[in-house]
Parts: structure tokens; C-alpha cells; sequence
């Protein structure tokens, strides 16, 4: 596998749109190809296969953003979900990090923390790990050390429980290297204290005179140690720097005079039940730190700590702060954002913390980004060293970039192309039609007008979390979804498109309020021949509904409850489960699969009544499955169960056999079948023949060809395959955080 660049200029018109603090530049609707960065993979029979992002934008939290002090243009962006991205100032772009063929095993794409060695610029260490618990288990998270800037890594032994996903993942830096001595290196845990190594990661131990850090009222989820960093112009005791500080939630900012030999409170300071949540140290010495009280009880603060003792120098009361940056080369000016951040809570000081300015925004954000852009969870701030003004900001949907820090009036352009942090839930292509549309978590989804640029809108507009995505075999243009907020599930986005995708309207019973409360997210499929007639499964293992005056009037499905037989298809939002099909040609047909029992359900008359045509599928797959209709084939139904492997049924259910060569199908598609052929293309992700990998097949299963590896580079489960209906050996992979990928033949190799 290697990496190509490719560069194509990018031209875009704005107009200009006014509020107050804060004034949006949306984009011309125009599509602008974007550079990209591929991956390449040689198939048995001499193919090309051709891997790229899918283009949306980021879409997740970046939560931190680490400049290098002393080499231009390092700078690394960590993700909540995403994985580690470091910048490429040529083709001003964002290159993952993480990927199966640099790492030594499979660690998590969730970010604990990343720190830069300020000696040293081939040198960065990450924190991986979602959660510190599985229910009630500890689960370890992996520390990694790369000394080509993230070419390659080495694990290390520190297996501390992490919280990349975690609240309080916006704090730190937790990890540093001594910028006087790159041997020496800090880890501030969430549940283990504070930890040192001296012989450049090999070995570590416990700070046992820094304490763990207390809970917080919000949350079971501990902060612990935030942050650790350093004073470079302190001096040094026997080749270290002497002056260390580090943040303990609850318990307020520890220093060490002695490089880290003894360590003692900063006392007659802030108050100790507040977070800190960042901290940095200008080049006259002096610690600015930012802490968070409470969401009910916004009292956070900003202070400085220098020879003179603490000053509260807070921007404005009544707010939560977060993310801090100094100027290395104007020690006085100081940028400090709120938590959470709005137009009106971005603060910069030209004189220590003195008097601060409310900086006036403008913009520039990709065109399907919500008007509540710069509403969101904040991550972090950086100046850059070498380039006066250049400022770099992190939030819940994006990285930002300006050249204007030092002006009161800031232009931020949305700075995201490489990062792709968006949950996927489905995607579907239509023959004729679009060959991507998308159903993804937060953002709803897209019709892709291009597969390298960014889209002009989402489906809806909204925040709403679609889960699945079907059109009706006999007319691709009338397409059904299903989704809502799942912060507010009365927030519903939900109903069908009768042209291909590109203008929706909520079902009648939405708009008319009789809409079951029940019937929320999961799956949806449409009758082959009339789309009038659908099938809804919804998740929380309710029964499924059915339509027959598309979606006036949903009738729910008896059949359970009238066989004592539990609900339980699909069980949870989060759990991606495609339990429901249509037939791809007879009217009226539906399949369900009943993970509880190893069951296909089928019915014949568009869901008012079903049987049990099987029940010998594998048991227990309830996160994960997926059942598919073959296109254009009658009864040509296909089943997916993860490590259980791949099924097929050649008469709508009622028999089936398992694929002897796949091992594996963690997901399953199908696309255009090839030439000279009429069978369609089958896609899986598995493992097939002892390896594992994406594979094609263009004879219904008898034989595979593998296509990729890591495709892309990403090493995770996929959650999503459907194969392009109008090019062939086109195929698009759904990701648990970095989006779509799609591989390609390259035919002019």
C-alpha cells in the first residue's frame, strides 16, 4: 500500500451574511474538488484498487490541537473519535495518523491526548482509549511512541485506563516531554494520578506526592490529572527542567521547583472544587490556567500564577473556560475561549490579562455546516510561532483557521479537508440515480453530487441522527428514511423523497401529530412495486409497523405479542443492526431477522401478516447484523453475522446455506454486476480464506477477490458496505469515525 497525493486547485465565490458577533460567508453552490490523499491495492488478478474519503468535513469533536514550538508547521489535531491527524501545509490538508499499516496493533481512534517533544520534532506520543469502564471492568487504554512524527509507532507498557470519549476529553495537554530533555515524560490519568518516565517512555512510575483529583457533581466520569506543562526558561536540575505545573480536578494546580523531586499546592489562588482545564506558560514564566465550575453554576475562571503569586485575570464572570493559548513570541497576549463557545466568548488580551477584547467573527464554513458552527463544545487554541497571527481553533464539528488573530475582527475558515469523523449508519445507491446517499449520525446524511468534494447541504438541515436509508426496486427515485435528534426524539426527521434524494418531506403522520411514540430510528424498507406500502422496525426492541398509505397510518405488527415471542430485532440507536429488507422484486415481500431466537421472519401481503420461514440462522447478533435483498432477483435473500459469517437463501428465505469460504462478514453490500454478467456484485468486510480484508464477488459467493486490507488505512470494523449500482467494482465502506471510504478500479493503471 502507498500514498498519493493529489493537488487540484480549489475556487470558491462567498457572499456575505450579517449578525450579531458574528457575521457567516456561505459558499457559492458550486462543488469545488478537493486534494486527496489515496491508498493503493494490487488484487490476485493484477487490479488496481483505489481507496479515498468520501468528502463531508469533519463532523466530530476535535478536541485538541498541539502546535510545535520549534519547527514550522507540525501540527497535530486529536479527535474524541477520529483517530490523529497531522497537518500538510503543501496541499493544505489533514493526513490520519493511525492506520493499519503503521501501527503494531489495533489501538482505539479515540484520542486521550497527544504530546509534542519540543526538542525533539520527530517525536510525539498519543493516549488511546474510549472509556475507562466496561461496566464495571477498568479498561485499559495504549500509550504510543513514534519518532518519525507518526510514520510508525512503538507501544509502550503504561496501560492506564483512558477516556478519549469521555467528558472532560477537551482538557489537557496530559502528556509531556520536558523541552530541556526529551528522556523525560508526564501522564496525567484520569483514575491512576500523575506519572513519570525518565528513560523516554520504556519505564514509568507513579507521582505518589501529586493526588488522583475528586469527582464532579455532573458526572461519574473523572477528570483526574488534566494537564501537565512545563516552564522552559526555569533552568534545569541535573538536565531537567525545574519548573513543572499540573492541573488535579478538585484539587487545584500543583508546581515542582525541583524538576518534579517534591511537589507542593499553589495555595491563595482559585477555589479547589473548580476543573482546571488547560494550562501554558508564556516566555516570561508565568502559568495561565483555565478551569469549569459547574453547567448549572457557569462560575469557571482564567488566572495567572508568576513570582507575584495568583491574579484572577477572567475575561468576563458567569462563564466556564477551557481552551488557553499564548503568543511565544508576545508573552502578554493571551487567547481564552469559553466552555461551552459562542460568538461572544473568544477573548484575547494584549497586556497579560489586564483588559481583554470580545473577538468579532466572520465565517467562512463549509457550505452543510449548521448556522450553530461556533455554538458548541470547544476544544482547543494554538498560536503558531512562526507565522504572526495564525491561530488555530477546535470545536464539536471542525478545526478553524485564521490569519488574523492579532485584529479584532477575525476571519475563521473551516480548515477540515482530510478529516472525516462522522458515526455511519447507512448509505444506499441507486441505479440511474445518485451513486452515494448517506445516513450518518448527528448530521443526517447527503445526496453526494461528488465523491471528492464537499457537499452543498444535508438531507434536512438539522441535527438529527438518521439510521437507514431504502428506495423501492421498481422506482429508485422514491427513497424512505428514518431518523430524529436523539438528543430530542420528538424531533423527528422521517419520511420518503420522490426524487432520488434531493428534497424530503417527514411522513403525514409526523405532520399531523399521530404519529406512534414508539416509532423511532431503526430500520425502514419500501415495497419493490408500490411505494405506499413500507415496513418500519424501530430500535428500544419495539415492534415493527407497517404502511399502506405511505406513512398516513402505521399499523403495528401483532405477530409477537400473539406468539409469545419477543420483540427484541433491533435494541438500541447505537447498535447498528439492519434487520429489515424488502424484496428487490416481489410485492409486498418483507424479511426480518430475530437475533434472539436465530430467526426469518417473511411477509407476503406488505406486513399485515408474517410467518417463521427460518430458524436456523445464528443466534445473538444483535449489533451488527445486516439482511439484504439481492437487486433484480426474486427471492435472492442474503444474510451478514459478523464473526458467524455470510448466509444465503435462494427461495425467500425458506432454505439457506453458509458461504464455506468467508469466515467473517462484519458488513454486506451489493453494486452493478460486472460485464457480461447478470448477477450482481457482492461486497463484504471479513475475512475470506484465512484473510482478512474487503472482498468482491461477481458469481454470487462461489469465489472472492480481495481488494483491500486496510482500506484507506482503517483498521476498524466497518458498519456499512453497499456497492455502487452504476460502476462497477465501485464500493463504499461506512466507518465507526472516520466517515466513507470508497475504492475504485483504477482503469487507466
Amino acid at each position: 500500500m502507498k500514498f498519493v497525493y493529489i493537488a487540484i486547485a480549489v475556487v470558491t465565490f462567498f457572499t456575505v451574511v450579517y449578525s450579531q458577533n458574528i457575521i457567516t460567508i456561505p459558499a457559492e453552490k458550486t462543488l469545488s474538488v478537493l486534494p486527496t490523499e489515496k491508498t493503493l491495492f494490487t488484487t490476485h488478478n493484477g487490479e488496481l484498487y483505489e481507496w479515498s474519503d468520501v468528502k463531508i468535513g469533519a463532523g466530530g469533536f476535535v478536541t485538541g490541537i498541539v502546535i510545535h514550538p520549534q519547527a514550522a508547521d507540525i501540527v497535530y489535531a486529536r479527535t474524541d473519535a477520529g483517530g490523529l491527524f497531522a497537518w500538510n501545509p503543501v496541499n493544505m490538508s489533514w493526513k490520519q495518523l493511525l492506520r493499519g499499516d503503521n501501527l503494531p496493533e489495533k489501538v482505539s481512534y479515540n484520542i486521550e491526548s497527544v504530546g509534542i517533544a519540543p526538542s525533539d520534532p520527530d517525536i510525539v506520543y498519543i493516549a488511546t482509549g474510549a472509556y475507562t469502564k466496561q461496566g464495571n471492568q477498568l479498561n485499559p487504554g495504549t500509550l504510543l511512541k513514534s519518532i518519525d512524527r507518526g510514520n510508525t509507532w512503538k507501544v509502550l507498557n503504561l496501560k492506564l485506563p483512558m477516556g478519549g470519549n469521555e467528558p472532560w476529553r477537551w482538557t489537557g495537554e496530559r502528556l509531556a516531554v520536558d523541552p530541556n530533555n526529551s528522556n523525560v515524560v508526564y501522564f496525567g490519568s484520569r483514575l491512576n494520578g500523575l506519572w513519570r518516565s525518565s528513560d523516554a517512555g520504556q519505564q514509568w512510575s507513579q507521582v505518589d506526592s501529586v493526588p488522583m483529583g475528586e469527582s464532579h457533581p455532573e458526572t461519574d466520569k473523572r477528570a483526574g490529572v488534566t494537564y501537565v506543562v512545563f516552564d522552559p526558561s526555569s533552568g534545569t536540575v541535573e538536565g531537567k527542567t525545574q519548573v513543572i505545573y499540573t492541573g488535579i480536578s478538585g484539587k487545584g494546580i500543583y508546581r515542582t521547583t525541583d524538576a518534579g523531586t517534591t511537589w507542593q499546592l499553589l495555595t491563595q489562588g482559585p477555589e479547589s472544587n473548580l476543573v482546571p482545564q488547560q494550562g501554558v506558560v508564556n516566555t516570561k514564566g508565568e502559568l495561565i490556567t483555565t478551569f469549569y465550575k459547574e453547567e448549572k453554576d457557569p462560575s469557571g475562571a482564567v488566572w495567572k500564577f508568576n513570582q507575584a503569586g495568583w491574579q484572577d485575570i477572567t475575561p468576563e464572570p458567569g462563564k466556564n473556560y477551557s481552551p488557553v493559548a499564548v503568543d511565544s513570541n508576545k508573552p502578554d497576549t493571551i487567547f481564552v475561549v469559553t466552555y461551552p463557545m459562542s460568538p461572544t466568548g473568544i477573548y484575547r488580551s494584549d497586556d497579560g490579562g489586564k483588559n481583554w477584547v470580545t473577538l468579532n467573527n466572520t465565517l467562512d464554513k463549509l457550505p452543510w455546516w449548521p448556522d450553530w458552527s461556533f455554538w458548541t463544545i470547544s476544544g482547543g487554541i494554538a498560536i503558531s510561532p512562526f507565522h504572526p497571527g495564525e491561530l488555530w481553533l477546535t470545536n464539536g464539528i471542525g478545526v478553524w483557521k485564521t490569519e488574523d488573530g492579532y485584529s479584532n475582527q477575525v476571519k475563521w475558515s473551516a480548515t477540515v479537508n482530510g478529516i472525516e469523523e462522522t458515526v455511519t449508519f447507512d448509505a444506499i445507491s441507486t441505479p440511474k440515480g445518485a451513486s452515494l446517499i448517506t445516513a450518518i449520525a448527528d448530521f443526517d446524511g447527503f445526496r453526494h453530487e461528488s465523491l471528492d468534494a464537499f457537499p452543498l447541504r444535508s438531507h434536512g438541515g438539522g441535527f438529527s441522527t438518521t439510521t437507514s436509508l431504502a428506495y423501492s426496486s421498481g422506482d429508485p427515485n422514491f427513497i424512505v428514511s428514518v431518523g430524529a435528534s436523539h438528543h430530542d426524539l420528538q424531533a423527528m426527521r422521517a419520511g420518503f423523497s420522490r426524487d432520488n434524494g434531493r428534497t424530503w418531506q417527514n411522513f403525514p403522520s409526523i405532520k399531523k401529530g399521530t404519529h406512534p411514540k414508539d416509532l423511532v430510528f431503526g430500520n425502514i424498507a419500501v415495497s419493490a412495486t408500490d411505494p405506499q406500502n413500507i415496513v418500519w422496525q424501530p430500535t428500544n426492541s419495539k415492534s415493527p409497523y407497517f404502511t399502506k398509505d405511505g406513512g398516513t397510518t402505521w399499523n403495528k405488527v401483532t405477530f409477537f405479542e400473539q406468539n409469545n415471542l419477543s420483540s427484541n430485532i433491533h435494541t438500541h440507536l447505537w447498535n447498528r443492526q439492519q434487520a429489515l429488507a424488502a424484496d428487490s422484486t416481489k410485492e409486498g415481500t418483507f424479511y426480518l431477522y430475530h437475533y434472539e431466537k436465530g430467526l426469518l421472519l417473511r411477509t407476503d401481503n406488505g406486513g399485515e401478516t408474517w410467518q417463521i420461514v427460518n430458524q436456523t440462522l445464528p443466534k445473538g447478533v444483535w449489533d451488527g447484523a445486516n439482511v439484504k435483498s439481492v437487486p433484480a432477483m426474486a427471492g435472492e435473500v442474503w444474510l451478514s453475522f459478523k464473526d458467524k459469517g455470510l448466509y444465503r437463501s435462494s427461495n425467500f428465505g425458506q432454505d439457506f446455506i453458509k458461504l464455506p469460504m468467508v469466515e467473517e462478514a462484519q458488513a454486506l453490500g451489493f453494486g452493478k454486476s460486472a460485464a457480461n454478467s447478470s448477477d450482481s456484485t457482492v461486497f463484504i468486510q471479513g475475512k475470506v480464506n484465512g484473510n482478512s480484508g474487503v472482498f468482491r464477488s461477481t458469481d454470487l459467493g462461489k469465489s472472492w477477490v480481495q481488494i483491500a486490507d486496510y482500506p484507506k488505512g482503517y483498521f476498524g470494523k466497518v458498519r456499512v458496505v453497499a456497492g455502487d449500482m452504476n460502476v462497477f467494482g465501485r464500493v463504499f465502506l461506512g466507518t465507526g469515525g472516520n466517515g466513507f471510504i470508497y475504492g475504485q478500479i483504477d482503469n487507466q493503471s
